[in-house]
């Protein structure tokens, strides 16, 4: 399964969730704070590199939860 995320140069990225280890918004105090200047607001682990995204950790997880690949109420419904 793949969805759709946006990189920092205006790139679109279509990433295999399998590959997907984590995701992290980044803050003002973050140690990674500096691909902020970039307009990243997310950073994505995949496999072992760090990929930093225009994406919200809101916008991720409303795409993992169409892909259905994350809990939610909607998801929790359907499987009662």
């Amino acid at each position: 399964m793949f969805i759709q995320l946006h990189g920092v140069k205006g790139a679109r990225l279509v990433v295999n969730v399998d590959h997907v280890r984590a995701f992290q918004e980044i803050t003002d105090d973050s140690k990674y704070a500096v691909y902020k200047e970039s307009g990243a607001k997310s950073l994505v682990q995949i496999d072992d590199k760090l990929v930093p995204v225009r994406d919200s950790i809101t916008q991720i997880s409303h795409a993992l939860r169409k892909a259905k690949l994350i809990g939610g109420a909607e998801n929790e419904r359907q499987g009662s």
